[in-house]
């Protein structure tokens, strides 16, 4: 899962953009995959699903530090580009 290509796009996006709402990830990748690999990164704790419920609710995604520190090995390794 880590090797994607998908996976490594999504990480650098959200390191880049920040805060990304579903419906604002502005990738080359079909909704099924973003949302297969939404799911995994979520499972392994690279990046969070966050809800703010006041005023208004909000939905988005960000990447934790785990998913920075994991992409910056990948990067070292020369496994992604920068």
């Amino acid at each position: 899962m880590l090797g994607s290509k998908d996976t490594i796009e999504i990480l650098q996006y959200l390191r880049q953009q920040g805060e990304v709402q579903y419906t604002n990830f502005d990738l080359s990748i079909s909704l099924p995959t973003l949302n297969t690999r939404l799911r995994k990164l979520l499972k392994f704790g690279l990046i969070e699903h966050c809800i703010a419920k006041q005023p208004k609710r909000k939905e988005w995604y960000e990447i934790t530090e785990r998913g920075k520190n994991v992409l910056k090995i990948m990067e070292d390794m020369g496994l992604t580009k920068k």
